[in-house]
């Protein structure tokens, strides 16, 4: 059953149009959504967040979205922005620690959400952070945190908004490690807007590819072509398969 259904799902955002006339995602599967600056990979995912409105139909857990009461969504739903800041002085545990607070009572953290943040910390390798203020990390540094926040919620629907951005190479891959493992361990449906289709065409399960809001290409990496790249990136592109898929490093092409 598709954890997330859309009809006719249409977003305005000032001139601009987003339009999808048919998409279902399950749990268990790891989405890329790629496509050109502009094409409207934000305003898809800020509308299946809630934050922006949309018309048409759009089913959560067979369920109407606008008629699901926010503490559910907040419950279900785990989102990281393109540009996450923070601006009070708060260390780094603490942040992390606060991405669970829509799964508690309200009122006060449970022992269990700080093991829950220690171990997160540990498996994303931040336990050397906890004790630093939040502003006195590097960019790249604060967009690991950041995600490591919205991690921590243990949503079963992630939305991640660019968060390799800033990110050094050792560090994606520990994060694309822990976002398989992650949507293994909680039958989760994690979607990510992704710049870098090379990450993309290898360790996604699908790639959505939206172009002037519309959604061009719903593929596996099987099925993406050259002649579909260079149509859509609008440069000729040479697609190469590795040819030892247990292969868990990075590929570099020189000249």
């Amino acid at each position: 059953m598709s954890l997330i259904s859309l009809k006719k799902f249409r977003v305005k955002k000032g001139n601009f149009y987003l339009k999808i006339d048919d998409l279902y995602l399950s749990s268990g599967e790891l989405v890329a959504i790629c496509g050109r600056n502009g094409s409207g990979k934000t305003t898809f995912i800020k509308a299946l967040t809630g934050l922006i409105p949309y018309e048409g139909g759009y089913l959560l857990n067979s369920q109407e979205f606008k008629k699901l009461p926010d503490k559910e969504k907040y419950r279900v739903i785990s989102y990281l922005p393109q540009e996450g800041r923070l601006g009070l002085p708060f260390d780094v545990f603490y942040v992390v620690l606060s991405g669970r607070f829509p799964i508690t009572d309200g009122k006060k953290y449970r022992p269990k959400d700080f093991v829950a943040t220690e171990k997160i910390l540990e498996k994303l390798e931040l336990t050397s952070f906890k004790a630093r203020p939040f502003q006195q990390l590097s960019g790249g540094e604060k967009r690991r945190v950041l995600l490591v926040r919205a991690l921590n919620r243990e949503a079963k629907l992630l939305f991640l908004d660019e968060p390799f951005s800033g990110v050094d190479l050792l560090h994606q891959q520990k994060i694309l490690q822990f976002l398989r493992f992650y949507v293994q361990e909680l039958n989760a449906l994690v979607l990510v807007v992704v710049h870098e289709l090379s990450l993309a065409l290898r360790h996604f399960d699908r790639l959505l590819f939206l172009e002037n809001g519309m959604l061009m290409g719903d593929l596996t990496p099987e099925e993406v072509t050259e002649s579909f790249l260079s149509r859509l990136i609008g440069l000729p592109t040479k697609l190469l398969r590795p040819k030892d898929p247990n292969f868990d490093g990075i590929y570099l092409v020189g000249r």
